[in-house]
């Protein structure tokens, strides 16, 4: 029978490859509600004579 690699979760590429995955998307999106906050939007005028 052929022995599992049973080492600890952090020694594995995976775990970290989703942990920076999801941290990248959290941050983009931060980013993204940033920019939409801090970005005036155009007024329109109440007439358009």
């Amino acid at each position: 029978m052929a022995e599992r690699d049973t080492g600890p979760w952090y020694r594995h590429f995976w775990p970290w490859f989703i942990i920076v995955l999801l941290g990248f998307s959290v941050s983009a999106s931060l980013y993204t509600v940033y920019l939409a906050m801090s970005t005036a939007e155009p007024v329109l005028e109440e007439s358009y004579d």
